[in-house]
């Protein structure tokens, strides 16, 4: 078969996919059960696909699926349907690789995550469900590695959005607040969500599904009563096991998203205390985990670009989970933190990057930071001086929101220490940190957002009520002359660190 006939094959197909979704959404309204018809159509099709897409396969389930509901079977059953679901994915998806195949779990995890939040349902049995399917991704991932050569991870096709409206009509009325892909995928937030949609790649589903995968298992540990320091353990061994066992950049990559937020996208499932805990959990693992496995496995080489940006949200997240334990005055886990960053595989990776692109040879010994913070701000300097360390704008400003945010902490320490706590609560609960996601990308309205946060009045930041603005929250960066090995240039006063020589 040549390209063209196979391209207009493939369309002549989505046409039919197209048609098929568009009839079954307007007779399911109708109220129609009996989709038969559909049903035996796709069933055939599948078996003579050798790759089908995923949206073949999730239309396919959906029919069968939605014929097991109509039998009105009692609350008991959702599991084992729920159940039968699972193994039917993983049946029509065998033959495809192991990206696709994990992305092809998403009703799954999708009809999980609502029998978790019914109170009728046995959690022991969501739970059993759900362990077989983390082992299930773990032998995927161990059996065959990550490709991201453009041909393993195909883009969503322009049906995908459709198969997710088949999949949440239930849940999904006309006039619902949320949209489609806010039910179908709850458990990770806005940011990661709007990525998803027609041209995404396969990869990028397959890592939401498996971080989602990866917080109701964790937040199912909530469900039996230990205590704080058993339930603490369970979680880090848990959280631990399923990371080295998926050992997918797919999933590391969303999960670091996932924590650049200030709050766990598992609201609906834990009450403000418990997330709190989970987060702290996280962060400690995230901070002390070993990552050589996300750039080759099997003689597959991440991109030295890909492996970049991984290594720039880790190093944000690091900064975040310093930041909390030094608010809770845990003075062992920061010594701790700081120790794993300086050993951290992923930050010698970052400085090589950066280093081999500004002319730094193997020769010469390169840079070395204590902390997060100073690497930012280094980091930071080398953009200005022409290279493209940050690949998103919106990277670049949350760095620069995290120097801000610095900057601002240092103010508060020369203030009385009685209102100090106040001042620093003042800006810690504020929406600062949650709205410079969604300003438009120029370098300085983060800078504009802060300083409209908070005015200068005697030398102490406070919120402005009226009050005359003294000055701008300075961020200017020294210029830095990268012909200069000696690396003995310093940072303008944006705090007290400095590069350890």
């Amino acid at each position: 078969m040549n390209h063209n006939t196979a391209s207009k094959s493939s369309d002549n197909l989505q046409s039919m996919l197209k048609e098929s979704v568009d009839r079954f959404l307007c007779e399911y309204q109708k109220g129609v059960t009996d989709f038969s018809n559909f049903t035996m159509i796709f069933s055939r099709l599948l078996q003579n696909l050798p790759d089908p897409s995923l949206e073949y396969v999730w239309f396919y389930s959906a029919l069968t699926f939605y014929t097991s509901k109509f039998t009105a079977m009692p609350s008991s059953k959702h599991v084992l349907a729920t159940k039968d679901l699972f193994q039917l994915l993983v049946s029509c998806s065998s033959s495809c690789n192991v990206v696709k195949r994990v992305a092809i779990l998403g009703p799954v995890i999708y009809e999980l995550f609502y029998l978790v939040t019914d109170k009728k349902i046995s959690k022991r049995d969501v739970e059993s469900l759900l362990e077989g399917i983390v082992s299930y991704i773990s032998i995927c991932c161990g059996a065959e590695p990550e490709k991201d050569d453009g041909m393993e991870c195909l883009n969503l096709n322009s049906c995908f959005l459709d198969l997710v409206h088949v999949w949440v009509v239930d849940r999904v009325g006309e006039n619902c607040e949320f949209g489609d892909l806010k039910v179908f995928l709850p458990i990770v937030g806005d940011e990661v969500r709007d990525g998803v949609g027609v041209g995404c790649r396969v990869g990028y589903l397959a890592g939401i599904v498996m971080c989602e995968a990866f917080l109701l298992r964790l937040c199912l540990k909530f469900a039996v009563a230990n205590s704080r320091d058993e339930l603490e353990k369970d979680l880090r061994n848990c959280a631990l096991n399923i990371i080295t066992g998926f050992r997918s950049f797919y999933f590391f990559d969303i999960l670091l998203r996932v924590l650049m937020e200030p709050v766990l996208p598992v609201t609906s499932l834990l009450v403000s205390e418990d997330e709190a805990f989970l987060h702290h959990v996280m962060y400690d693992v995230v901070v002390t985990a070993e990552y050589s496995f996300v750039t080759s496995q099997r003689g597959i080489q991440l991109p030295c670009n890909s492996l970049k940006i991984l290594a720039m949200r880790w190093l944000f997240v690091v900064n975040n989970a310093l930041q909390s334990v030094r608010e809770n005055g845990d003075q062992a886990k920061v010594i701790s933190y700081i120790n794993a960053f300086s050993e951290s595989w992923l930050l010698a990776q970052l400085i090589k990057w950066v280093t081999n692109q500004i002319g730094i040879g193997e020769k010469t010994s390169r840079p070395k930071f204590s902390t997060p913070l100073d690497l930012i701000k280094w980091l930071l300097v080398v953009e200005e001086q022409g290279v493209r360390v940050f690949d998103f704008d919106i990277t670049k400003i949350y760095a620069k929101a995290i120097i801000c945010k610095s900057r601002v902490e240092y103010d508060l320490s020369v203030i009385n220490p009685n209102d100090k706590s106040l001042f620093k609560s003042l800006f810690l609960n504020s929406d600062c940190e949650r709205r410079w996601q969604h300003k438009d990308d120029t370098d300085l309205e983060m800078i504009d957002l802060v300083d409209t946060e908070f005015s200068t009045t005697d030398g102490i930041r406070k919120r402005k009520e009226g009050r005359n603005i003294e000055a701008e929250i300075p961020v200017k960066l020294v210029k830095y002359n990268f012909q200069d090995n000696s690396l003995s240039e310093r940072f303008s006063p944006l705090g007290n660190e400095k590069w350890v020589e």
